[in-house]
């Protein structure tokens, strides 16, 4: 048996659309065919305005950005909710946004708090996040295979996987 590890790298540029009330209102009066009852809901745009609120705590923390950038990155490779890749990165799961946006909740007001820990508890954060994701655009731009180098020689365990022959 041989035994080959590969070392690759994945080239990703992400966008990042700040969000603003102008920007949401663009947005779900050209993709909502509800559009007039959305505007008139202040409990829909209540939680547009605190997502808002949530970007501006996410872009100014670097390691909540950089996990949610990683998180963005690997969904865009494989979005699959057992993704070896985003578990790898430590940003898979089934909470994964739950996990890197829960820290954030604290930098809000204490209503904004209260809901986003509520909603999180629930187990419906991605519910109330929609804008926020839809605002980080990862589009993949290349890969490089850097190194291949052989890490075993020998005989073949029956146990092991033949993944990488």
């Amino acid at each position: 048996m041989l035994r080959k590890r590969l070392r690759m790298v994945l080239d990703f540029d992400v966008e990042v659309e700040e969000l603003t009330e102008e920007g949401l209102h663009t947005h779900y009066r050209r993709e909502s065919a509800n559009y007039e009852e959305l505007i008139a809901d202040s409990g829909w745009w209540e939680n547009a305005r605190r997502q808002i609120r949530l970007q501006r705590a996410l872009l100014e923390d670097e390691g909540a950005l950089r996990k949610f950038l990683t998180h963005v990155v690997t969904t865009e490779v494989d979005e699959s909710a057992n993704s070896r890749l985003a578990e790898v990165f430590g940003v898979g799961g089934s909470r994964t946004e739950e996990e890197i946006l829960g820290p954030l909740f604290s930098r809000l007001g204490e209503e904004d708090e209260r809901f986003y820990r509520e909603v999180s508890a629930d187990g419906i954060l991605i519910d109330n996040t929609d804008p926020l994701s839809r605002s980080f655009k990862g589009r993949w731009v290349g890969a490089t295979l850097e190194e291949v180098s052989v890490v075993g020689e020998g005989r073949v365990n029956i146990a092991e996987s033949d993944n990488l022959m």
